[in-house]
């Protein structure tokens, strides 16, 4: 091949940066672009031989995407292994078409990464100009027309990672009811996106559109990947809530942001993403067998990981991890335990003369000195197996109910065998098995309050050592202990240390447990009311 041969593609690639630069240095905002390619479309430039030629404006288009994704080098026209076109056999022809029947809203690019992601075809085999014309003969290429907002909008972009989160619920599938077999419910999601570099933070499907299924997702966000400066939401009622209001402020978040009324548009990335997941997941849905909301959110989170955070994203021209982890030095996360007490929900309650109190049906008792007065109840909604009891805003017990109720999740119903047809491509569960060969290690709720029940039992266990070390062995009830510590604890050790040595300062060493036991709890967890 001659000298001049190898430099042509180069050539050709610095003449459509040359054309494209214009529009890469004015960034013009949305509503404008359109405008500002057909201005450089209507002028005349010069090829590298230097002949004069024109461009069309979805031509700059591509040009401008393709740039963005690969710099200069993807300007090159690729070089193909043999001249003429490259047909594609009719067999890739039936298996695209039959993939995009499957699910009319696959657009080209997704198809040929589902075809060679799944080792449906080659990679390089299927090109996207050549599928798009065999999709155009079939009449299976035709894309959507959406009617523009003409109002103008105000573009703007948090400067970091963290800066603003923004938040929306999308109504999703329906789903068998396990509560109610042969009846469907209505799936939704409540999802997180950070606005600085478009990471989906945390998405979760329930059937409960209540505030409590938000608040899941919420602080699996802040467990994840710290807390935001600011959040930004919109009108619905489990935004609005008191209790939302209260997890904000108690994290250390500014004042929620919400959008105005009957103006949704400045919630536009958020509302870009549910568009995208109602296109790039929910479509998928077809293709696929599941019926049950624990596999539907484990489908979504392996579909978030490698179809979305680790794709380059359009506006930013990076992969929403890749720009998020760019400003991972500025992320502040907040304490676990903070966290925890941050998402308990409160309610008042007037235990009767036994210490008796009743909470959803379910009645605790707390010890007497609590009886008949007003306490304030602090619990998880999704465990009610304890709940913790404050006075005068002082943390004083922790309490179970008298019975703990078996709470077995309902039998899904057997799943009916479908009727026969030609193999498809179920992308989603071919996502799901990726993330489990790779062995996805991200710490999961479960093992983040393991890690609590750990340090905890480690601090019951130092505590526990000080009574043998400064008490008489003989006055030593280790049960006794243990069932304080559960009830009223966890104490700081050294805290504890401190307490003991000035009460036996003045004391024996030899005195019933349960007199240290009380002292340590009027002096660490509030005087006994």
């Amino acid at each position: 091949m001659a000298e001049d041969d190898k430099d042509l593609p180069r050539a050709k690639a610095l003449v459509r940066y040359m054309v494209i630069s214009a529009y890469l240095a004015m960034e013009p905002p949305r509503g404008q672009r359109r405008a500002v390619l057909e201005q450089l479309a209507g002028k005349v430039w010069e090829d590298a031989d230097g002949q004069p030629m024109q461009v069309q404006a979805e031509t700059l288009r591509v040009w401008i995407r393709r740039y963005r994704r690969g710099g200069l080098a993807a300007l090159e026209d690729k070089t193909r292994p043999s001249r003429g076109l490259i047909a594609l056999t009719d067999e890739q022809v039936e298996l695209a078409c039959r993939l995009k029947r499957e699910v009319p809203e696959r657009s080209l690019d997704r198809l040929i990464r589902i075809m060679e992601d799944m080792k449906l075809v080659e990679a390089g085999v299927v090109r996207r100009s050549t599928l798009h014309r065999a999709l155009q003969r079939e009449g299976l290429s035709a894309r959507q027309c959406r009617v523009p907002d003409r109002n103008d909008l105000s573009r703007f972009e948090a400067a970091a990672p963290n800066d603003l989160w923004q938040s929306d619920m999308l109504v999703g599938p329906w789903l068998p009811d396990p509560a109610r077999p042969g009846k469907s419910r209505r799936a939704c999601l409540y999802a997180f996106i950070d606005d600085h570099s478009r990471l989906l933070l945390h998405g979760r499907f329930s059937f409960k559109g209540d505030l409590p299924a938000l608040e899941l997702v919420f602080r699996r966000c802040l467990q994840k990947f710290g807390a935001p400066k600011r959040v930004y939401y919109d009108n619905g009622a489990t935004y609005r809530a008191r209790h939302m209001k209260q997890v904000v402020a108690e994290v250390g978040i500014h004042p929620i942001i919400y959008t105005r009324t009957y103006r949704p548009m400045g919630h536009g990335k958020i509302e870009a993403l549910n568009q995208y997941i109602r296109d790039a997941f929910l479509a998928e849905l077809k293709a696929t067998g599941i019926t049950t909301l624990d596999a539907l959110n484990e489908a979504f989170l392996a579909w978030s990981d490698y179809e979305y955070n680790r794709k380059v994203h359009s506006e930013t021209g990076q992969e929403p991890y890749q720009r998020w982890r760019a400003g991972l030095d500025r992320v502040r996360y907040a304490d676990e335990e903070k966290l925890r007490l941050a998402f308990l929900w409160r309610e008042d309650r007037t235990p009767d003369k036994a210490g008796v109190f009743s909470l959803f049906g379910t009645r605790y008792q707390v010890g007497p000195e609590l009886a008949r007065r007003r306490v304030e109840v602090r619990y998880d909604p999704e465990a009610l197996d304890e709940v913790e009891v404050y006075f005068k805003t002082r943390f004083a017990e922790r309490v179970q109910p008298f019975e703990v109720q078996p709470n077995r999740r309902p039998q899904q119903p057997e799943p009916s065998t479908p009727a026969e047809k030609q193999p498809g491509a179920d992308w989603l569960q071919h996502l799901l098995d990726k993330r489990q060969r790779e062995g996805f290690t991200e710490p999961t709720p479960r093992q983040l309050e393991d890690k609590t029940k750990r340090e905890r039992a480690a601090a019951d266990e130092a505590v526990v050592a000080l009574f043998y070390e400064r008490l008489e062995p003989a006055v030593i009830n280790e049960a006794a202990i243990r069932k304080f510590l559960a009830r009223y604890g966890p104490f700081d050790p050294e805290h504890v240390c401190a307490v003991l040595d000035r009460l036996l300062d003045s004391t024996p060493k030899d005195l019933h447990v349960e007199v240290y036991l009380d002292a340590i709890r009027q002096q660490l967890a509030g005087d006994a009311p």
